[in-house]
């Protein structure tokens, strides 16, 4: 879901503010008790401004671009885009007549890779009251308006750049500061104050966010504000799960199968299911080790030896029909056997009558043999995810098979992760790249059970990451797609925001606010249905709901004045 903000607003008329990148300065960055703290340009992204009453260009403008971020503000309406797609339309001739409200400012990041973006605000704090008047006096100079002072802090002044200033806010703030006139003088930074674990083996986990590769990682610390796994169930089809490791036990269920013995029982065979069930749902913020893909999700534990032995490929096809007949949602496999009809038939089972007709997401490895061809399972069903390895470089692992049959890569090499006996290690392979992709399907299942298993796929795949240097030369339905990489990188960010999902409001006033992609919107209604209504009111101004399904209950009210435009 996005949700833009549409409230009453000073606007700011004008050209579009130039997009500088500092690349003239020796140390971009901003002022902070004296010192100047460094921030590196990212290129790759802009924010853009518009006055929030400047509602035709706002509309305009979202329905070219892809939205990246959303920043909450009450004057303008502050959206995240990618920089090529920014200049791309912008530098049309249809819309330089429609962009005089238009204001773009640079995005950076911190020494430690987090993103910052720099909206169209600076912050100055006076020396003394009397001071406004020196403030004034910059402002026009810099052509910048001056919005309010903050009510607990009479010497803290919010200024917005216009386009009459000829710096971004980050340059002009450094300016301000710099005469010597002001206390203090910094743009307005925004970033996420999410906290992405407080697990110690985090800040080795690439895959999660990789600090020193930006960018080449499953973008799931953003995804975690939005979805953890929460009651979706992922059976791990492996050597089996040790169900008492201190970073895993929260999360497995009370499920367990073993396929050797055809029982109920927990066994372990090999380290290697416990590998795929850490990096797939370990459990984030208890202070222990490392941190799931989807920290919330149940780990179910179907085991198998995965070695020479009678029967297997029954055996493999039993362990696929009971993880479906059990409520699996999703199933994982970092295996890899001979051709078999009965497993083929087990994965048709499951995507035909898994999560009550929706089907299974099934997710497999596309094998470690140095070829050009992916193994089988993983090639034998088109609904299959099949998962390559790349390491945290962007490139493709060496060892990872890939083909006509791959559908996406995945963190594969060298990533943390959890081992029997509470211990972990670094572990290598498709079959880690393979859970990684289950979680984020759990992360989609969480906003919306509902999705069938080819809607799944199709989210994951259409907001795969493009990696730099790679020719995506093949159309397929889901979009670009290289025989080496798939449809590219997984990433848990753009698949969840891109995840159509049910909305409930209650108890609050709505001024404004346009909700996009939402499958269901229920207003006036108590999320689980049983208790009384919640009061909700529509408040004055043009406001757009727009879903699937939209169901608005008796409580709801809409003030006279209010123009509510429904769209489906």
């Amino acid at each position: 879901m996005l949700s833009v903000l549409f409230s009453l607003g000073q606007s700011i008329k004008g050209d579009i503010l130039p997009f500088k990148t500092d690349s003239d300065k020796t140390l971009p960055g901003y002022y902070c008790n004296g010192k100047k703290i460094p921030l590196i340009v990212n290129d790759n992204k802009v924010c853009v401004s518009i006055p929030t009453e400047d509602k035709q260009t706002t509309e305009r403008f979202f329905k070219n671009v892809k939205v990246l971020d959303i920043i909450s503000d009450e004057i303008f309406d502050i959206a995240v885009i990618h920089r090529l797609e920014f200049e791309k339309l912008t530098s049309s001739e249809s819309w330089k007549e429609h962009s005089k409200s238009v204001i773009s400012t640079p995005s950076y990041r911190t020494s430690d890779n987090s993103e910052v973006f720099s909206t169209p605000y600076i912050n100055v704090q006076l020396k003394k009251e009397q001071d406004l008047d020196i403030l004034t006096l910059y402002a026009e100079k810099y052509g910048l308006k001056i919005i309010k002072n903050v009510p607990s802090m009479p010497l803290w002044y919010i200024l917005a750049v216009t386009p009459d200033c000829n710096m971004n806010p980050l340059e002009c703030a450094n300016e301000l500061y710099e005469s010597g006139q002001f206390a203090e003088s910094l743009a307005d930074l925004a970033f996420n104050n999410y906290i992405c674990s407080n697990d110690p083996m985090f800040n080795q986990q690439w895959g999660l966010q990789n600090n020193e590769y930006p960018d080449i990682d499953i973008s799931v610390s953003s995804a975690w504000n939005y979805a953890t796994g929460k009651n979706i169930k992922i059976a791990i089809l492996d050597s089996g799960v040790d169900k008492n490791h201190i970073d895993l036990a929260p999360n497995i269920s009370n499920l367990i199968y073993d396929t050797e013995t055809s029982s109920s029982q927990s066994v372990i065979w090999g380290d290697h299911g416990t590998h795929c069930a850490g990096i797939a749902a370990a459990v984030k913020d208890n202070d222990i080790q490392i941190a799931g893909v989807a920290p919330d999700a149940t780990i179910i534990p179907i085991s198998n030896s995965l070695s020479i032995t009678a029967n297997n490929a029954l055996k493999l096809a039993d362990g696929i029909n009971w993880a479906y007949q059990h409520g699996a949602d999703i199933i994982s496999n970092s295996w890899i056997s001979l051709d078999n009809p009965a497993i083929n038939q087990a994965i048709n089972n499951a995507f035909i009558y898994g999560r009550n007709g929706k089907g299974c997401i099934i997710v497999f490895a596309s094998g470690n043999q140095y070829s050009s061809s992916v193994n089988y399972p993983a090639n034998c069903n088109d609904t299959i995810l099949a998962v390559g390895a790349i390491s945290k470089t962007g490139t493709r692992a060496d060892f990872s098979n890939y083909g006509t049959k791959l559908d996406i890569v995945a963190p594969g090499e060298f990533v943390p992760t959890t081992y029997p006996n509470n211990l972990t290690g670094l572990e290598s392979g498709t079959s880690i790249a393979c859970p990684h992709v289950a979680g984020v399907a759990a992360l989609i299942l969480e906003r919306n059970s509902e999705l069938t298993v080819t809607q799944v796929n199709s989210i994951i795949q259409r907001n795969a990451k493009k990696l730099s240097g790679v020719n995506f030369n093949v159309t397929k339905p889901d979009g670009t797609w290289n025989i080496e990489y798939g449809y590219g990188l997984v990433r848990a960010y753009e698949s969840v925001v891109d995840t159509p999902s049910d909305v409930y409001i209650q108890n609050e006033t709505i001024t404004g606010t346009r909700l996009f992609s939402a499958g269901s919107i229920y207003v006036g209604r108590d999320v689980t249905d049983t208790k009384p209504y919640g009061d909700v009111i529509l408040g004055q101004g043009d406001i757009t709901l727009k879903a699937d399904y939209i169901e608005i209950k008796n409580s709801t009210t809409v003030p006279l004045g209010t123009t509510l435009t429904i769209e489906n």
